[in-house]
């Protein structure tokens, strides 16, 4: 028979682990900002009762990750202007400094993971220039696009700054620089350049170059966002 501990141990894990589960999914893009969040329908999905649900709900309002509307739940939270400048004024010191990092550790199997996202950006590109529907292609731009990043972090060998940069994303998605590139191949194109230009001072190990490129990335992704992000209701 399970002890009153043993119960409590079990029922605080259930809710961090729906906690960290529906931050992954939120960061992932798959609910997107503006999203409602309603307790029934995750308790529902996760296969448990309202109170967890509540509980995890409650956790990603304190995290910044969903905001409480009165009478209305939870929904993904619009971060404002000034948040995301410094989401991203921080994300470039983050992942400049992994690609610092990267440029003198990465092995030559990381090298070539970074090399095969390029080739899948490309591919996104052409076929969105070919006039594929965007929300067709949207899945294997993205994933190419966080595969490249971790990759970058990983070969940086810092588990700490990858654990920051994860942090960043659960309050502004990567999924959203998609929403506001799709459909259009010149940004795309450039996009996939600046990944490229990004893998190639990685390749030749000038970290110096790798950072500034990777900063110029971020801050040139935080300008498009700027302009394009949706206005909640």
């Amino acid at each position: 028979m399970m002890s009153d501990n043993d119960r409590t141990r079990q029922s605080v894990q259930i809710v961090e682990d729906l906690t960290t589960s529906l931050a992954d999914r939120i960061a992932n893009g798959e609910f997107p900002l503006g999203t409602w969040m309603r307790q029934a329908k995750v308790a529902q999905d996760y296969g448990v009762s309202r109170t967890p649900a509540s509980l995890a709900l409650s956790r990603l309002e304190a995290m910044g990750v969903l905001e409480r509307v009165p009478n209305r739940g939870f929904r993904v939270r619009y971060p404002s202007l000034q948040e995301i400048m410094e989401l991203f004024e921080v994300r470039a010191v983050l992942e400049g400094h992994a690609a610092y990092r990267a440029a003198s550790r990465i092995t030559e199997a990381q090298l070539q993971q970074l090399w095969d996202q390029v080739a899948g950006l490309r591919w996104v590109v052409q076929m969105i220039r070919d006039g594929a529907d965007p929300e067709a292609v949207g899945a294997p731009w993205q994933q190419s696009f966080s595969t490249f990043h971790r990759v970058v972090f990983e070969a940086a060998g810092n588990r700490q700054l990858h654990e920051a940069a994860d942090a960043l994303y659960r309050k502004l998605p990567r999924k959203i620089s998609w929403r506001v590139l799709r459909g259009d191949p010149r940004s795309l194109a450039q996009h996939a350049d600046e990944h490229e230009h990004i893998a190639k001072a990685i390749e030749t190990r000038d970290g110096a170059k790798a950072r500034e490129l990777t900063v110029a990335h971020i801050e040139a992704a935080r300008e498009l966002i700027f302009a394009h992000l949706p206005i909640p209701d």
